[in-house]
């Protein structure tokens, strides 16, 4: 039986030992949808936070993809390390850094920069150490430890991690994937809002038009803030609901992606 879910996104704790692609599989039976998409892919032993977007939801999958992240996790040495060389080593890595991506990635093993906004020890038990990461999207952190016990002259590999946050998203608002439910959607106008997405609200005679692909012109449209040309902004209803993604350029907005109704 299939829901009324048009337009929500739903916070799932995911569990160890599944894909990203078994969670999204799992909640579109679970909440008998057709269509789901998630926002940022966790390795099956990887714990933590996911956002599943439902059905239309998927449109907006440029604006939800980009965002920070933040994981907890215990990295292994494999030889001894001072206290002092750890808290060093630890700061080195702050910043922006140069990665290239795995073997089994399923991206171009080249090297390219990312920022890691803080790295902080949380404990050190021996040659255990719990760590908090807080860093641009696209970081791999299982290379980030790998690299960081390069460095040390020790080597050291990841032995757990769990996200934490995403954005403006925390873990403690997610839902375990086992209790998930329809009343768990939350609508995608109120995920927007979170992340702050800049707004043009149009008049309600523009809307078929907006629908049918056509661009949004200046005296179509009620109310918008400032917004640099070719960035994405949302295009809303006078009620605030989504109508289309779209792009200022050369005096209007293109559309670039139609909610339905």
């Amino acid at each position: 039986m299939k829901t009324k879910i048009r337009k929500g996104v739903v916070l799932v704790d995911k569990p160890k030992g599944i894909t990203s692609f078994d969670v999204v599989e799992r909640v579109g039976q679970k909440l008998g949808i057709e269509k789901a998409g998630h926002t940022g892919t966790l390795d099956p032993n990887v714990t933590g936070l996911m956002l599943i977007a439902l059905e239309e939801s998927r449109k907006a999958m440029p604006v939800l993809m980009g965002m920070d992240k933040e994981y907890v996790g215990k990295m292994w040495l494999h030889g001894e390390a001072e206290r002092k060389t750890i808290e060093k080593t630890f700061r080195k890595f702050t910043g922006e850094i140069v990665q290239k991506p795995p073997v089994r990635s399923r991206v171009a093993r080249v090297e390219r920069k990312r920022k890691v906004r803080s790295l902080k020890i949380l404990k050190v038990r021996g040659r255990e150490i719990e760590f908090k990461v807080s860093c641009e999207a696209g970081t791999y952190i299982r290379k980030l430890v790998h690299d960081i016990g390069e460095e040390m002259g020790c080597g050291a590999h990841m032995t757990e991690l769990r996200r934490t946050k995403i954005g403006p998203f925390f873990l403690k608002e997610s839902v375990p994937l086992s209790k998930l439910s329809v009343k768990n959607a939350i609508p995608l106008e109120r995920i927007l809002e979170r992340i702050r997405l800049k707004k043009i609200i149009v008049k309600d005679q523009a809307i078929p038009k907006i629908r049918n692909g056509s661009p949004v012109f200046k005296e179509w449209i009620m109310k918008r803030g400032k917004t640099r040309e070719m960035e994405i902004v949302g295009i809303f209803d006078r009620d605030g609901e989504i109508i289309a993604l779209g792009k200022p350029s050369e005096g209007k907005i293109k559309t670039d992606r139609v909610f339905s109704p």
